[in-house]
């Protein structure tokens, strides 16, 4: 365990000790205010020595991705500027103040500790489970961001649109897709402030952003984090490719997969998806940690996207660094089918180079003059 967590927490101890009018018990939770401040001075201190000294190696790397995806997002400035949703993204938090984000998986099992509810030895063992998850997951994300942000500034956008949509009501539930209710989605409007992610009760399933770029005289719709929508759309684009949305289809994409659409008018491409239809993506693109997963169970779901989705485009699979030896497959390199690569399933390690993304930027050029889903 840590030296550093068990002398903070005994300090932590030695104050509510020296402080009778804290009642931290089985059944209550009393922290007056006069000693507030410094109670949790201290247990965040307990908290952040615990992340500290356990998870090094992730902070360090952690702090590598905040310092690449923040170059990114200033080079994107002059068209981008972000805004958090009504309810607070995880990765936006890991991406802001990484410690603080995992610190965060000890406020109750401390708590819990305090209260004599648990153990040190089993706070180890139960904390150390949960924070290896969320890392795995806020980190693979973190770096879905830093790919978004580096592809459009290789792309080279000068400005950003919107597609404003509602919040489903107070008390208003998701129908079945044939009893949905019906509305138009709205005209993607200019705009810089965008939002990090899609709130999750948005009435259509939409572009994170849609931006349009010099280089390929067209506009990029981008959505991550995709969830099924609650509306069916009246105005859904005759242009574009639609399909239906089963359960195969919502757990491929709760992989984490990145959508990519590209088009000529912006307001083809407002809509991802509603109640009942998928809007087919040109370009794939999925962001991975190499640290965290097996490269046989990538490709297992890149040609599952390739043959679900058929984007014209092709799909990407963008690498944070090198596999380790682990897990990579017997022989040291994914068994691919003959002629995979050139039917559309590509293999980067851009790491933390923007110019590796290079490749997706053609493939982004090419489709110019190939309409891709029209």
């Amino acid at each position: 365990m840590s030296v550093a967590f068990r002398r903070a927490y005994n300090e932590l101890t030695e104050f509510v000790d020296k402080h009778p009018e804290i009642e931290i018990g089985d059944s209550v939770t009393s922290i007056p205010e006069s000693v507030r401040a410094a109670f949790y001075g201290m247990f965040n201190d307990a908290r952040d020595a615990f992340v500290t000294e356990k998870f090094a190696s992730l902070l360090e790397r952690a702090a590598e991705l905040q310092d690449k995806y923040n170059t990114e997002l200033e080079t994107a400035s002059s068209w981008l500027s972000l805004e958090d949703p009504p309810s607070v993204d995880p990765v936006r938090r890991f991406l802001c103040d990484p410690k603080d984000c995992l610190a965060r998986e000890l406020f109750d099992p401390l708590f819990d500790l305090l209260k004599g509810r648990t153990s040190i030895d089993e706070i180890e063992k139960t904390v150390t489970s949960k924070i290896e998850t969320l890392f795995a997951s806020v980190f693979r994300a973190g770096y879905e961001k830093w790919v978004v942000l580096s592809l459009l500034n290789v792309l080279e956008v000068e400005s950003s649109f919107r597609v404003f949509i509602r919040n489903m009501n107070a008390g208003e539930r998701s129908k079945p897709a044939a009893q949905a209710p019906l509305e138009e989605v709205p005209v993607p409007q200019e705009s810089k402030s965008l939002f990090f992610s899609q709130p999750r009760n948005a009435i259509f399933t939409v572009p994170d952003f849609i931006a349009y770029s010099p280089r390929l005289h067209r506009f990029v719709g981008i959505r991550s984090d995709f969830h099924q929508s609650a509306y069916n759309a009246m105005n859904a684009s005759n242009d574009r490719e639609w399909d239906g949305i089963d359960r195969d289809l919502l757990v491929l994409m709760s992989k984490g997969l990145t959508l990519v659409y590209v088009a000529e008018q912006v307001q083809a491409i407002s809509l991802v998806a509603d109640a009942a239809k998928f809007c087919r993506p040109d370009l794939v693109l999925w962001c991975v940690d190499p640290q965290s997963m097996n490269q046989a169970d990538v490709m297992a779901v890149m040609r599952q996207a390739d043959s679900r989705l058929k984007p014209a485009g092709g799909v990407y699979m963008i690498a944070s660094g090198e596999w380790p030896e682990a897990s990579v497959s017997p022989g040291g390199n994914v068994k691919k089918q003959q002629g995979e690569e050139s039917a559309g399933i590509h293999w980067l390690n851009a790491g933390y180079d923007r110019m590796k993304l290079t490749p997706v930027a053609e493939a982004l050029v090419d489709s110019t003059d190939a309409a891709l889903s029209t």
